[in-house]
């Protein structure tokens, strides 16, 4: 586990009576980065920012903190202190139990919005449907809508839409992502609508939640790689890196 903690890691923190997906947790999760690593269990980080904005950290605090390596690992710490070395806000904090692998309950979703197309199958459209996938022209099909997405995850996608659709629908989405590295993917996924309804406070765009169905498990990994590669770019950049 040592060769976990090496510095330049993003990491979250989120209170120490919290996991990293829950709920409650997710508008006071704070980035930061490991600045120096002292020995096993005495690390010094960045300050921690929520959004952009320095949260001041206090010693003898406790938190969870969730360290984004090429998995996720999870130490309660303590806060000890406080330091600057130049322009630097730097913190001084103690891992207080075993560095463990964090086993999600769930996929991970990450909140993002970005554009997304998608395309309702019905009777009316069946016919064109199966010539468009057995001669490879399925994203050229008419019939598809834009919208955007409001998460994203191995098991499905929620997006925003101002049309209404029936629950239970099955749904192709197409979702256009650019990687770090700045590459362009198509994600193609057959989909089931799972819950629909009014976005709260609005009353003419609606929130889906769509349910991934029969993908394949080489694809699923290859989406939830890229969902994590995305996550840990968005916290290096949050946290100054």
């Amino acid at each position: 586990m040592d060769k976990i903690l090496k510095e330049g890691i993003p990491l979250e923190l989120v209170g120490s009576r919290f996991n990293l997906d829950d709920a409650e947790a997710q508008e006071k999760k704070m980035a930061a980065s490991v600045h120096e690593v002292i020995d096993s269990s005495h690390i010094v980080l960045t300050n921690p920012l929520i959004r952009s904005r320095m949260i001041p950290m206090h010693k003898g605090e406790r938190y969870n903190a969730f360290f984004f390596s090429n998995k996720i690992y999870q130490a309660p710490i303590v806060i000890r202190g406080n330091r600057r070395e130049g322009t630097f806000h730097l913190v001084e904090a103690e891992l207080t139990g075993t560095l463990q692998k964090y086993e999600r309950r769930e996929f991970f979703r990450l909140e993002v919005s970005v554009p997304l197309r998608y395309l309702v199958l019905s009777a009316d459209n069946a016919k064109d449907f199966q010539e468009a996938v057995k001669n490879g022209s399925l994203l050229t099909m008419e019939g598809f809508k834009e919208c955007t997405t409001l998460d994203i995850s191995g098991g499905g996608i929620r997006f925003t839409a101002p049309d209404p659709i029936p629950q239970n629908s099955m749904i192709i989405t197409h979702l256009v992502a650019t990687t770090p590295a700045g590459k362009n993917r198509n994600y193609v996924f057959l989909g089931k609508l799972i819950r629909t309804g009014l976005l709260n406070g609005s009353r003419d765009i609606y929130d889906h939640r769509l349910q991934f169905v029969d993908m394949k498990r080489e694809a699923r990994e290859e989406f939830v790689h890229f969902i994590f590669e995305w996550e840990r770019d968005r916290l290096k950049k949050r946290s100054g890196l």
